[in-house]
């Protein structure tokens, strides 16, 4: 289960949420989510850390993302807002998942002080997307209840998880809650190269975890492999059987195998 939240407050419009005590590790959700995009990490990560995690400008319960509402606007909201609730020297992990991905690494360009690790979950903005993507469902002009609930259980299985995965309810309920709620079109961004330019100029650590049926990577497992190496020579892609796109949600075990040595020394 997810614990409650220690502390939960806006910080010019966005929403945080906060579990745990000892070193900090910041974790950015994907396009159309919000921080339940890590509901199933949140008590494994505030045993032995400080977990920090935003509902993204334009999502979630956070106020509108400001214009150009993309990744570099989003980035320059949260890398202000971690400047005021960091106070001090110290340093934090940093892991972004999809969009969030792309987020996170334009935040370690703001704060290349303080950006122990940055990690990349199935993050967008590599170059990676091919024009024969799987096509997902228009669900905003179904009026039939039953009818956008299948579109939004067929999105969930097209983009979300692996092959045969099976969808709950409360996986699907949290699903939706978040895409009715998003008022950015993350896609734009995924669809650039903005992060593989970015990480290139880093100079921190950075690792990757992707789901081995993660439909965005297009199984170019080594391409990836080779962008993390171009950023820096030391970097780790860890591939995890049995998942798809969301994959800290569908193998959270899995997941947190692979994170923790990943993340910079405490």
């Amino acid at each position: 289960m997810t614990p409650e939240a220690s502390g939960k407050f806006s910080l010019q419009g966005t929403v945080w949420r906060r579990w745990g005590s000892g070193p900090g590790i910041v974790l950015l959700h994907g396009g159309a989510g919000s921080w339940s995009h890590w509901r199933r990490n949140v008590a494994h990560l505030a045993a032995t850390r400080t977990v920090w995690i935003p509902d993204l400008p334009g999502m979630g319960e956070s106020a509108d993302a400001p214009e150009p509402r993309d990744h570099e606007a989003i980035a320059s909201v949260i890398a202000g807002n971690l400047e005021e609730l960091l106070l001090g020297p110290g340093t934090f992990d940093l892991a972004g998942f999809s969009f969030g991905g792309i987020v996170a690494g334009f935040v370690a360009a703001k704060l290349p002080e303080r950006v122990r690790s940055l990690v990349l979950v199935g993050a967008g903005g590599l170059g990676l997307r091919k024009t024969n993507e799987q096509t997902l469902r228009s669900w905003r002009a179904l009026e039939d209840p039953a009818e956008r609930e299948a579109a939004h259980r067929f999105n969930l299985s097209a983009l979300m998880l692996s092959k045969g995965a099976e969808i709950d309810s409360e996986t699907l309920a949290l699903y939706v809650a978040d895409v009715v709620r998003t008022r950015v079109n993350s896609a734009r961004s995924s669809r650039t190269s903005a992060l593989k330019e970015c990480i290139v100029k880093l100079g921190i650590p950075v690792h990757a975890i992707w789901g081995r049926e993660d439909v965005t990577a297009h199984a170019r497992f080594d391409d990836i492999r080779a962008m993390l190496r171009a950023a820096h020579p030391a970097a780790q892609l860890h591939v995890i059987d049995g998942a798809g796109h969301w994959v800290q949600y569908e193998r959270p075990d899995a997941f947190h195998e692979a994170l923790e040595p990943a993340l910079g020394r405490k």
